[in-house]
């Protein structure tokens, strides 16, 4: 019998990663389910097919310092990680002028320095075991500038951008690693994201309404997990060709994209 693998999750308390956690559950796997929140991972893990194989590991992302024990604890959990899926994040609307420069610095901690830290920790114990994979979930919004997006943007972009380095340096090891980049989500990431001075958009919320089932995007997550793809989008068709416009025309895209703001 092949021995049960081991896959560590952040922001596993809801969105993506909750529906992450039950998809891998569902496939036999141990999870190793991270996020602040203790209540919202039980609730998590109770709701899974298998809710013994979810190992509960709270922890603040945000804390630097505390990373790499962090990830210490996590490897130590199930004596290994197999895939890391860093989908932790934090949304944010506001102009580039209004929003605090504590807002900034929140998001591309969050965003961006927390699974890099987390990736320097974690790399050399995959290397000396010559075997795992790390997955980020970064954002279509890190592909293209948008108004009051500047620091989401940013800090998606540079997930993706140092994850595609990565992925150079590593191409000759058996480490693989990917990144994902969602459209919209039914996640209500919104209404948890911040403002520009840095309160919570609790009525801003298009993605609870409409765009792609969260239990949709984690299959497709585990498909590329899987594979050796190293980018997808998960995006709806109309994401798709204004992705394509970005690419082809970004005149006709950005003017579009005024239109519709």
């Amino acid at each position: 019998m092949l021995s049960p693998q081991h896959v560590w999750i952040t922001g596993a308390s809801s969105g993506i990663g909750a529906a992450l956690v039950h998809a891998y559950v569902d496939k036999g796997w141990h999870v190793i389910a991270t996020a602040r929140g203790k209540e919202a991972l039980e609730a998590v893990a109770n709701s899974s097919s298998k809710p013994d194989h979810v190992h509960l590991l709270t922890a603040d992302l945000m804390d630097m310092d505390a990373l790499p024990a962090l990830v210490q604890s996590a490897w130590d959990t199930c004596g290994g990680i197999d895939l890391a899926i860093f989908n932790a994040g934090i949304a944010q609307w506001g102009t580039a002028v209004s929003s605090l420069q504590a807002v900034d610095d929140h998001v591309l901690t969050l965003n961006h320095r927390s699974p890099v830290a987390c990736i320097k920790a974690l790399l050399p114990k995959m290397q000396q075991v010559a075997h795992g994979r790390i997955a980020v979930v970064s954002s279509i919004a890190g592909l293209f500038g948008q108004s009051h997006l500047a620091a989401y943007s940013a800090s998606k972009a540079a997930l993706t951008v140092y994850m595609e380095s990565l992925k150079e340096e590593v191409h000759m090891s058996p480490i693989r690693v990917h990144v994902v980049s969602p459209g919209v989500i039914r996640t209500g990431i919104m209404s948890r994201g911040l403002n520009a001075e840095g309160e919570l958009m609790r009525n801003r919320d298009p993605s609870g309404r409409s765009g792609i089932l969260p239990a949709d995007a984690a299959s497709q997550i585990q498909r590329l997990c899987n594979s050796r793809q190293f980018h997808l989008i998960i995006a709806s068709p109309a994401e798709r060709l204004g992705l394509f416009l970005h690419h082809c025309c970004p005149r006709l895209f950005y003017f579009l994209l005024r239109r519709k703001s």
